[in-house]
């Protein structure tokens, strides 16, 4: 892969250009996205295609991702503290160890994810899906489980349990 043609992505990215990534992201597609460790805090990339990309890592705090297609991303380590992630789409993604207190989860799909070990406390949820992913061991603490759907979840080792 170019890293110059990757480098030309993430600028649109970290200057909020979300139709112009998106529009280039189409055009790419053959390029495997790796943006571990960007920094994204304080960024609206609302509706971006980020489905496939390597983000392990990255800083999302205080950020609006409304909408953003991460399905089958790597957001492993990854800091979503404060953010809006509403009618986001993180399905079969790896999500372990991630930070995600006190963000908005409202209608955003975990489908088949891999949670473990993250921390979820004091975040908003309002049908939030969980159909299938998997929390073993992450930190649920003071969220209501009936604002979640979480059929065939792994719990274990969660105050879901």
């Amino acid at each position: 892969m170019s890293d110059l043609k990757q480098d030309e992505g993430l600028t649109l990215l970290l200057e909020e250009k979300v139709n112009e990534f998106n529009e280039w992201r189409l055009e790419n597609l053959t390029i495997k996205l790796d943006f571990t460790g960007t920094d994204f805090s304080n960024k609206d990339i609302s509706n971006a295609y980020l489905n496939g990309v390597n983000l392990t890592g990255c800083d999302f705090s205080n950020s609006i991702v409304v909408g953003t297609n991460f399905v089958q991303s790597n957001l492993s380590e990854t800091t979503f503290e404060g953010s809006d992630m509403s009618e986001a789409l993180i399905m079969y993604a790896t999500v372990k160890g991630s930070n995600i207190v006190k963000t908005q989860l409202s209608n955003t799909n975990f489908m088949w994810s891999d949670l473990q070990n993250s921390d979820l406390r004091e975040s908003i949820m309002y049908k939030t899906i969980f159909v299938e992913a998997d929390l073993r061991n992450a930190n649920t603490e003071g969220l209501d489980k009936n604002d979640a759907y979480l059929k065939y979840a792994k719990l274990k080792g969660t105050t879901w349990e």
